[in-house]
């Protein structure tokens, strides 16, 4: 029973020192807004929202998804990210099997889907991984080139992902954006959150 317990109580104090910093804080790449870093916190398939704290690093369960419907692909955060909302940048992402909660990747924006969550704007960057992480993505490099049919899937979950329970915020779609507008977006968001933590 002791070795159990002094078990529990090293990996209480292991989990703790992997989580020494905030992850929200990790660097970008010098190519940045060409090439980005984002933490997984939903993988493709998932129904529990998860959150980085943004003062701890932390990851949080946030809420179980009440529609019955899943992520149609990985969605995070991405990091040194400030977004008109105060919150970090949205980004989901496309990658050939889900991530797990709490992994960073480096990806490359192919546009963004427009969005006003209860009566904020709350765009989400659309990505796929970095060339060097995955080249199953070369040749999307636009909202254009990915599948209809993906397009179309991202509409409908982001339509209906906060219809339950009734009284929740309104969501509003108003179509995509190409990849140079979300590369504008992710600069000025790595813009303000350098002018919020001058280094």
């Amino acid at each position: 029973m002791h070795r159990i317990k002094t078990l529990l109580i090293a990996g209480l104090l292991l989990s703790g020192a992997v989580q020494a910093h905030n992850v929200l804080d990790f660097p970008q790449p010098q190519n940045n807004p060409e090439e980005f870093y984002a933490v997984t916190e939903i993988p493709a398939g998932g129904i529990i929202k998860y959150e980085t704290d943004a003062k701890t690093g932390f990851l949080i369960a946030d809420r179980f998804q009440s529609m019955p419907v899943v992520y149609p692909a990985n969605y995070g955060s991405l990091t040194q990210s400030l977004a008109g909302d105060g919150d970090p940048l949205d980004v989901i992402f496309y990658t050939r099997a889900p991530m797990a909660p709490g992994t960073l990747i480096k990806l490359r924006a192919i546009g963004v889907l427009k969005m006003i969550d209860g009566g904020e704007k709350d765009d989400k960057i659309i990505a796929v991984p970095a060339s060097k992480i995955d080249p199953t993505y070369d040749d999307i490099n636009n909202i254009s080139d990915l599948p209809k049919i993906e397009q179309e899937r991202l509409q409908a979950f982001f339509r209906v992902y906060k219809q339950l329970p009734e009284g929740r915020k309104k969501v509003e779609l108003d179509g995509f954006n190409d990849a140079a507008a979300a590369k504008q977006e992710i600069k000025t968001a790595w813009e303000a959150w350098k002018e919020k933590n001058p280094q």
